[in-house]
């Protein structure tokens, strides 16, 4: 076993070397993990670091004794933090597990950022694996949940890795290893307690699999490992023809979509990562197909609005939703350059102007700098160019324009005194910094200013 071990960590630890934080419970797992790192040809510099979660009263401390006693006597540093995991998880309204996973590897990504660790190592066995596998089966998952977890990833919330030398083992390999080299473990008596639903799986669950094939632990496995073959030339699929993925508000052409093979995939994987459910999304794709009514449909996730217009389905934060009150909704522009306001860029830029049409997409006006670009707001309105000096409300001119949702959230005017605006930007100008044939012909060679919508990035990720 050690010759496989040390022969997986040749593909793990970072190619530049770097000490290494080894997660350890007392357990029987990381225990031998923690003994194997120790007699590794590698000779890592390692450290151990024990979560007291207080789940389980004198036996969780006693687990913590024992690993710092441990670590003593091999002469290896020891770090530990103590959580109050009920009360984070009552406050965050997560499963009690969640709460240990989330508390877990927030400090062992700040142990990384404070101490300099380049890696993470976690003891998870094949068995570990095959149970997550079955879990996620359970609750409902796409193909990215039937991989299982990787030999190496990068740990959340930091830059290190997060490796599982112990993952191509079975949970009968290492305690036979234990066994035969004399490694002390503590027991959890919380293993045996079938009420969660991990142990559920591992006590009642796999001896029925094992009846039915004896080997199923390596044919689970073998399957995730192919699966995750899948999931790669999926991922291939979905960069080619959408992209990168993103978590920032987005517009969705259904037109352009349908028109892609395995369209419905696609949507999948764009509607997934901004959290909709599988209902939601399920819901979207049979109102794509049936060719009906779209206009005007809502559609929610834990923190974005999808809102389907004739040929679009519109992606934004939801009001209040983390991340949403970082966004400017003003700006004072003092020159040329690129800039944002409430998630979408533009190009200010000084042009010759040659003639009086606004180029799509674009704004030309009669106008110096500094000047100041907002949000729009209900009460706005300007003297559209064209119009002799009537007054029309932007609200009725989103109207006119066909405006989606998403279009409305997004608009940008150029502010003036008031409700007056100078221009909604990318579309129509006020009367007052128009120029008319004579002054174009008067000042032919001067140059105005110019203010373009960047195409593709409306609206940006934060």
């Amino acid at each position: 076993m050690r010759d496989r071990f040390d022969n997986c960590l040749d593909g793990l630890l970072p190619d530049n070397g770097g000490a290494v934080l080894l997660a350890v419970s007392g357990g029987i797992d990381s225990m031998v993990m923690a003994g194997l790192f120790l007699e590794s040809r590698h000779k890592c510099d390692i450290t151990l670091a024990h979560c007291n979660f207080h789940l389980r009263g004198d036996e969780s401390d006693s687990d913590e004794a024992f690993v710092r006693d441990w670590a003593r006597e091999m002469g290896v540093p020891f770090l530990k933090v103590d959580f109050d995991t009920k009360e984070y998880a009552a406050v965050h309204g997560v499963s009690v597990e969640m709460a240990a996973r989330e508390l877990r590897y927030g400090w062992f990504a700040s142990l990384c950022d404070d101490h300099g660790f380049k890696a993470v190592a976690v003891a998870h066995n094949a068995n570990d694996n095959a149970e997550t596998l079955i879990l996620n089966l359970l609750r409902g998952t796409g193909l990215k949940g039937i991989c299982g977890m990787r030999e190496v990833s990068v740990l959340p919330g930091s830059s290190a890795k997060l490796i599982r030398p112990l993952l191509g083992f079975s949970r009968d390999e290492i305690k036979e290893y234990a066994l035969a080299n004399g490694i002390k473990w503590r027991e959890d008596s919380t293993n045996a307690d079938s009420a969660y639903k991990r142990n559920l799986i591992r006590n009642e669950v796999f001896p029925l699999f094992a009846k039915v094939n004896p080997s199923f632990l390596d044919t689970l496995n073998s399957d995730m490992r192919r699966f995750s073959q899948v999931q790669e030339i999926a991922d291939d699929f979905f960069l080619k023809r959408i992209g990168s993925p993103t978590t920032g508000s987005t517009s969705i052409d259904v037109r352009k979509l349908s028109g892609f093979d395995h369209w419905e995939y696609l949507l999948y994987r764009i509607l997934d990562k901004y959290g909709f459910n599988e209902s939601v999304i399920r819901d979207l794709t049979e109102l794509i197909k049936s060719g009906g009514t779209f206009s005007g449909r809502e559609f929610h996730s834990p923190t974005h609005i999808a809102i389907t217009s004739r040929t679009a389905i519109s992606i934004m934060a939801a009001a209040g939703s983390e991340g949403t009150e970082d966004v400017a909704a003003m700006i004072e522009v003092t020159g040329p350059g690129v800039y944002s306001v409430n998630g979408v860029r533009f190009l200010v830029e000084m042009v010759d102007i040659q003639t009086l049409k606004q180029p799509e997409g674009t704004t030309v006006a009669n106008l110096g700098f500094p000047f100041t670009i907002r949000r729009w707001k209900a009460g706005d309105w300007m003297c559209p160019l064209g119009m002799k000096g009537r007054r029309k409300k932007l609200s009725d001119m989103f109207g006119d324009l066909k405006f989606t949702a998403f279009q409305k959230e997004r608009a940008l005017v150029i502010a003036d005194e008031g409700s007056h605006v100078l221009a909604l930007v990318g579309y129509r100008i006020d009367e007052s910094v128009a120029l008319s044939d004579l002054e174009l012909e008067r000042k032919a060679g001067e140059h105005k200013l110019s203010i373009t919508l960047c195409p593709g990035s409306l609206p940006l990720q934060k």
